[in-house]
């Protein structure tokens, strides 16, 4: 596999997880979450460091090789994806 198709794989995964994330945070009447704590600290760790590198290697492929749309596109998702979960993950982290 070639690196620069990684931040199309970084958005699907993105994709993946975000949605995990959001509904296992969910608290039931008994205070109980639907998925742990600690594997939703993990999947949003590693959500972020998947996201975080699909964006990298989008801004350096862009910079190489020029702006096309669909790699814009996916490079600018991998940004989006990227504060949502530090956003997710300050949110999650118990005070």
């Amino acid at each position: 596999m070639k690196k620069i198709y990684f931040p199309y794989i970084a958005v699907v995964l993105s994709l993946t997880f975000m949605p995990i994330i959001v509904l296992g945070n969910m608290v039931d009447n008994n205070g109980a979450r639907a998925v742990p704590l600690l594997s939703l600290l993990v999947m949003n760790e590693f959500a972020f460091f998947v996201s975080i590198a699909g964006l990298y290697i989008g801004i350096q492929q862009i910079r190489a090789v020029g702006f096309t749309l669909l790699y814009g596109l996916a490079t600018m998702l991998c940004l989006a994806f990227t504060v949502q979960f530090t956003v997710l993950g300050m949110q999650l982290w118990p005070t």
